[in-house]
C-alpha cells in the first residue's frame, strides 16, 4: 500500500495550536511535500512533544529563547519523520535537520548532560510513535492496519536510533570544542554570577574583560526574522554595538545564549532619563532583531538583577509582540502579574467577565477602558491617546462597563486596572 494516508493528517481542534517556530521558508517547503494539514498536525504534535520533554526533563528549558530552540528542534524532527515515512526513504539517506543539530549543540554549551539530552530524544520519539499509531487507526483501512503499524514502528525505531546516534556525535564534538574555548570560561563565569555563586569581582572582571563592580544595564537580544540573508550572530552583534554607541558607555559584554539570541551587559550611563526613547530613536538595529532592557543595578549582584529583569521583559515581549524594544520598567507590573500565566488568565476572566471575550470589537472596548482609567478618567486625554473623538471614548467606556460583572463595577479599581493591563498582554 502507499502512504497517502499521511496526507489526511489534520490537527486536533480540541488541543492548543500555535504558529510554527520554524522559519516560514522551511514550513513552505514541507507544505509542498506533505500538504498544509499534515504540516499543521506535525507542528501541533511537536509542541506536545516539547511540553512533555520540558515537564520530564526540565533541563531542556531555560527561558523563552531556549523554548523556541526546542520547538524548532521538535518541529523539524517530526516533519523529517513524516517525509521519511511518506517517501519511504531509508534512515541512512535521511539527513538530521539543522534545527535539531543546533538544539543539540546548545545543550552542550549550556552543560546539559548527554543522558538528559538523549532522554528528551526518546520521549519525543515515543510521543511521535503514539500519535502516528492513533493516526493509523483513524485513516488506514482495518484490513491493512496491522501491517502498516508494524512497518511504521520498525521505520520509526530505526529513525530514532539513527537520530540518537547523530545527536550524541554532534553533542560530544560541540562539548569538546566548547570546553577548550575562552567562550566557555566566560560563560561559566556568567553562569556563576547568575546563579549567585561566590565569584571574586577582580577575577570575573579579568575573565570577562568587563568591569563587574560598576552599575549595569542588561539586555536580551533575539532574532524574530530567520529569513534575512545576514546570519543571526552578525545581526545580534551589530545591534549590540549600536546599542552601546547609543548608550555611550564603552565596550559591551555580549554572551551568545542560543543560535538566535544573546545576553548583553553595558555599564549604565549617568543620565537614565528617557533612556528607552533614546534607544528607540538612536539604535541602528539589524533586520528582525528585537531587544529587551532590564533595570539598572549595581555590582556583580546587579548584573544578575538587571539580567533577570531583561529576561522578564523578553517574556512579555514574546507573549504580546509589538514594538521591537521592550523596557522592563514599562512592563514590570504585567510581568509580576503574569509570573503564573494560568493564574493570571483566571484573574483576568474573573474580573473582566464578558469583557475578556475574543474578538476585535471587545478588544477595542477593553483598550479604551484601559486608557481611560490610565488617564485618570479624562475623556480628553484618553481621546488624544487613542486618536478618536471624545464621544467615541464615552460610548466605548459605557459599553465596556456594561460587559463587566457587577462585582467588578462595585469593587476595586486597582483590580480592574490590573486585569486590563494583564489582558492587554495575554489576550491582545
Amino acid at each position: 500500500m502507499t502512504r497517502q494516508w499521511l496526507r489526511q493528517l489534520k490537527p486536533d481542534q480540541d488541543r492548543p495550536h500555535y504558529e510554527p517556530a520554524l522559519a516560514p521558508a522551511a514550513v513552505t517547503a514541507m507544505t509542498a511535500v506533505l500538504g498544509p494539514d499534515p504540516v499543521r498536525w506535525a507542528v501541533q504534535t511537536a509542541d506536545t512533544m516539547a511540553a512533555e520533554v520540558l515537564e520530564q526533563v526540565p533541563e531542556h528549558g531555560g527561558g523563552p529563547a531556549s523554548l523556541a530552540t526546542l520547538r524548532r528542534s521538535t518541529e523539524s524532527t517530526v516533519l523529517a519523520a513524516l517525509r521519511l515515512l511518506l517517501t519511504e526513504t531509508t534512515c541512512a539517506d535521511a539527513a538530521m535537520p539543522d534545527e535539531a543539530l543546533e538544539g543539540c549543540r546548545e545543550f552542550a554549551r549550556r552543560g546539559v548532560a548527554l543522558d538528559r539530552v538523549l532522554r528528551g530524544v526518546r520521549l519525543g520519539h515515543a510521543r511521535l510513535t503514539q500519535e502516528l499509531t492513533s493516526a493509523v487507526e483513524q485513516y488506514v483501512p482495518v484490513d491493512e492496519r496491522l501491517t502498516e503499524l508494524r512497518r511504521i514502528t520498525d521505520e520509526l525505531f530505526a529513525h530514532a536510533d539513527t537520530h540518537a546516534s547523530l545527536i550524541a556525535e554532534s553533542y560530544i564534538a560541540e562539548r569538546d570544542r566548547w570546553r577548550g574555548s575562552d567562550e566557555a570560561a566566560r560563560r561559566k563565569t556568567i553562569d556563576d554570577l547568575l546563579a549567585a555563586r561566590p565569584v571574586a569581582p577582580e577575577a570575573a572582571t579579568r575573565r570577562l574583560r568587563y568591569d563587574v563592580a560598576r552599575t549595569h544595564l542588561a539586555a536580551v537580544l533575539w532574532c524574530d526574522n530567520a529569513e534575512d540573508p545576514l546570519p543571526a550572530a552578525e545581526r545580534l552583534q551589530h545591534t549590540a554595538a549600536a546599542l552601546a554607541r547609543t548608550v555611550g558607555t564603552g565596550h559591551p559584554l555580549l554572551i551568545p545564549a542560543t543560535g538566535t539570541s544573546a545576553w548583553l551587559w553595558l555599564h549604565a550611563p549617568d543620565n537614565l532619563a528617557g533612556l528607552p526613547d533614546r534607544v528607540r530613536a538612536g539604535v541602528d538595529r539589524a533586520p528582525g532583531v528585537r531587544l529587551a532592557l532590564g533595570p539598572p543595578a549595581h555590582g556583580s549582584a546587579g548584573m544578575r538583577r538587571s539580567h533577570y529583569g531583561a529576561r522578564e521583559a523578553e517574556r512579555i515581549a514574546r507573549l504580546a509582540p509589538s514594538d521591537w524594544l521592550t523596557d522592563y520598567h514599562e512592563v514590570r507590573l504585567v510581568a509580576l502579574a503574569t509570573a503564573d500565566p494560568e493564574h493570571a488568565r483566571w484573574f483576568v476572566h474573573d474580573v473582566l467577565g464578558p469583557l475578556a471575550s475574543d474578538g476585535t470589537r471587545v478588544q477595542e472596548l477593553r483598550e479604551t477602558l484601559r486608557v481611560y482609567l490610565a488617564e485618570e478618567r479624562s475623556l480628553r486625554a484618553a481621546a488624544g491617546t487613542l486618536h478618536v473623538a471624545r464621544n467615541t471614548v464615552t460610548y466605548r467606556v459605557k459599553r465596556a462597563e456594561e460587559l463587566l460583572p457587577a462585582a467588578t463595577t462595585a469593587g476595586s479599581t486597582l483590580e480592574l486596572r490590573l486585569a486590563l493591563e494583564t489582558a492587554r498582554t495575554l489576550l491582545g
